[in-house]
């Protein structure tokens, strides 16, 4: 057993700050009891483990559209609301604009958010996505740098998406620092205990040595992906339609295809995807549960707070910048 506390999940409220500081709130708990899980079988797939696990809708307030608790109240949806107001709603979809800020955006999402490939700590969690695509998912952008001004449009509507993404950026990092701030807190823990459970650790002991008998002494779960799609564009390894598969050479895309399989098998091999899949979801139902009324609390605020920025988009597109603050 072991016990972390952190940031808090609700804001104080008091009638003086003399009271805020008698009375600091209490971090969430995230007391968890180490599970024994056994070796359970392995989910039919990452999106079918990940939406069954109890703190995967927290993992996408802001950024899912169907995520259970906010439906509809996404970083995109206040980017096309800001677009609206600002005149150019013809352009809220535009192509380059929602993958720039989904992008970016979503992967600042919590640690445990199920964005992106479906590799990781647990490997993939079966071999025909992984013997065709390998490490590579044509068409997913995850990463990219946000581009405050989308070439193709005309300058009004590139001022007014220079100003909606300041808008959305200062919104998100806001709810971070507040309504999503216990969330980001039982998150990491999570991300942690999974991390450091003995049985996950000798699971992963296990799919290295089988890496390693396969021509792959130095894998380790958390770095083989990129390692091996260095060449598919993106920061962070990932692939990029605009690059994808050209940006790989046939040997290059035969090698990671190659490493791909070997994750597979071994993952297979060594249950790492069942056994990780299955600490998780403990990990997530104690806290989860601990903390069911704080949560509950930290969603209804970020819901007041979303509904506030949408009745203030009029004055903040008139007075936001129209350039980005700061990169992405």
């Amino acid at each position: 057993m072991r016990t972390r506390t952190g940031l808090g999940l609700l804001a104080c409220c008091c009638a003086a700050l003399a009271a805020c500081t008698a009375a600091a709130p209490k971090g969430p708990d995230t007391t968890v009891t180490t599970p024994a899980v056994g070796r359970p079988p392995a989910p039919a797939s990452v999106q079918a483990a990940l939406s069954s696990e109890a703190f995967t809708p927290y993992t996408g307030l802001s950024v899912a559209t169907g995520d259970g608790l906010a439906p509809g109240e996404t970083i995109a949806a206040l980017h096309t609301a800001c677009m609206n107001d600002a005149g150019y709603g013809q352009y809220a979809n535009n192509t380059v604009w929602n993958q720039d800020v989904l992008g970016s955006l979503a992967f600042e999402a919590l640690p445990e958010a199920p964005w992106g490939k479906p590799y990781g700590p647990w490997g993939y969690t079966g071999t025909a996505e992984a013997a065709q695509d390998g490490f590579n998912t044509p068409g997913v952008v995850v990463g990219s740098a946000v581009n405050s001004n989308p070439p193709g449009l005309p300058a009004g509507a590139q001022a007014a998406a220079g100003k909606c993404l300041n808008i959305v950026d200062d919104f998100d990092d806001a709810q971070f620092a507040t309504s999503m701030a216990g969330m980001v807190t039982i998150s990491n823990d999570i991300y942690n205990d999974v991390g450091q459970d003995p049985d996950v650790k000798n699971a992963t002991k296990a799919w290295s040595a089988c890496m390693a008998s396969n021509g792959y002494p130095a894998a380790e779960p958390n770095t083989l992906p990129d390692n091996e799609t260095r060449g598919l564009g993106g920061p962070h390894g990932l692939s990029n339609p605009a690059t994808t598969p050209s940006g790989l050479t046939p040997a290059q895309n035969k090698e990671q295809i190659a490493a791909a399989v070997a994750d597979a098998d071994c993952t297979q091999a060594t249950d790492l995807a069942g056994i990780f899949f299955a600490v998780q979801a403990s990990y997530e139902q104690q806290v989860v549960t601990a903390n069911q009324q704080a949560l509950g609390a930290a969603v209804r605020q970020y819901k007041a707070s979303y509904a506030r920025e949408l009745s203030k988009l009029p004055a903040l597109v008139r007075s936001a910048p129209a350039h980005a603050a700061r990169p992405r």
